[in-house]
């Protein structure tokens, strides 16, 4: 009676730490601090709170499958100046739609890249990976090809062994730049081969930027698909790019966010919308587009996560003294012998609870890229991101790992 395809989401990393953690009794003399899970506790910016009530009366009304005009304008602008050039490639008309955060969006391009035209189709997805992706790749009806982010190679999937037999066979590719959990960049270069590859071999290339926007002050913005897109200067066909404001802004719960890419996706994605999938309501395009249009705020949630990271520096500096500060993202990835006996102890011991590694990648060919790490996200305010890394240098200090 059930599709039992999507038994394997069963198998997720959050499930998985509870089965290894909820059976052990945190130190009962230390506060509990969760560093396992990556949602801003920064707080939405205040500006936007009186825009609930402006907009309350849109509540009472159908939301459209279509961007709202101050949306698309705010888009507009935001990608102008995010990525400058990309006017000239997009229709905001044919290429964008905005989308409830790119979760939903995700999976649903999935579904859209079916393709019965190709035997035996391929979803490649990034390892470690996000859920969505795999959801995406079961909707798909394709076998999946783990290609691994190692530090070896900058946390890029090395798409330079994949064969032509492969290439042909591949209706969807989940790449995800800045990567999570590494908050690794990748260069021009490897996004204009990845591109021209979908186009030669008539694949959509799904790129997840949802960390695009949270980067280290003291270095330029990451670069992102769309600056290949204006140096190729090639249109957006077989290309679907994700953001979301939830990093971005602070606002996770908000839900919302927008798809650039191939109209020919777009225009099947804003279908699916009209018929059973979720718009985003007109009250949320509007607070959206205030987000969209305003850089100050996101500037200093940046600084936020750079303070964090120095904290992070100075307390492992002892027992981590090469410790690598990440060029994006919010999570410090950080290496030990053993990531569940890490997890494990420093649940046990300290109360502090952080992802192993291990839960977030698939064993490919014997190897797990992730196994020997630990996640933790430094999402908090100083003072819990300053308490949980002192407990996290005294297990290492007191545990010689």
């Amino acid at each position: 009676m059930l599709n039992k395809d999507f038994d394997v989401l069963k198998n997720w990393m959050f499930g998985s730490l509870s089965a290894l953690l909820d059976k052990i009794p945190p130190n009962p003399n230390l506060n509990i601090l969760k560093m396992s899970i990556g949602e801003p506790q920064l707080g939405p910016p205040k500006f936007i709170r009186k825009q609930f009530d402006n907009f309350f009366d849109y509540w009472g009304k159908y939301p459209p499958s279509e961007p709202i005009p101050v949306l698309k304008d705010a888009i507009k602008v935001y990608l102008n100046q995010r990525f400058p050039g990309s006017e000239k490639i997009i229709n905001f008309d044919k290429n964008l739609v905005p989308v409830p955060g790119t979760r939903e969006a995700l999976h649903l391009v999935g579904l859209i890249s079916k393709n019965v035209q190709k035997n035996n189709s391929i979803a490649v997805l990034t390892n470690p990976f996000y859920h969505a992706w795999k959801a995406g790749a079961i909707e798909s009806g394709s076998k999946i090809l783990w290609l691994n982010a190692k530090e070896s190679n900058n946390y890029n999937p090395n798409i330079d062994d994949l064969s032509t037999e492969t290439l042909k066979s591949i209706s969807i590719m989940y790449l995800c730049f800045p990567t999570n959990p590494h908050g690794a960049l990748t260069n021009i270069d490897y996004f204009i081969k990845v591109i021209n590859l979908a186009k030669d071999y008539n694949f959509i290339l799904a790129i997840d930027e949802c960390y695009i926007d949270i980067y280290r002050t003291s270095y330029s913005k990451p670069i992102g698909c769309l600056d290949a897109i204006v140096k190729m200067n090639v249109n957006l066909d077989n290309v679907v790019i994700f953001n979301s404001l939830s990093k971005r802004s602070n606002v996770p719960g908000l839900r919302a966010g927008f798809i650039v890419g191939d109209e020919k996706v777009i225009s099947l994605y804003k279908l699916l919308v009209a018929n059973g999938a979720s718009p985003v309501p007109i009250p949320i395009q509007n607070i959206a587009a205030f987000l969209y249009k305003d850089e100050k705020h996101n500037y200093e949630t940046c600084l936020f996560y750079d303070q964090n990271f120095k904290i992070a520096k100075e307390l492992l500096k002892e027992t981590h003294p090469d410790l690598k500060i990440p060029d994006a993202g919010f999570y410090l990835w950080l290496p030990v012998k053993d990531d569940l006996k890490a997890t494990t102890d420093l649940w046990r011991d300290y109360s502090v609870r952080v992802m192993p590694g291990t839960f977030m990648a698939e064993n490919v060919s014997g190897e797990n890229p992730c196994r020997g790490f630990l996640r933790i996200a430094l999402v908090h305010k100083k003072e819990i991101v300053t308490e949980a890394l002192q407990r996290i240098s005294n297990y290492f200090k007191n545990n010689h790992v």
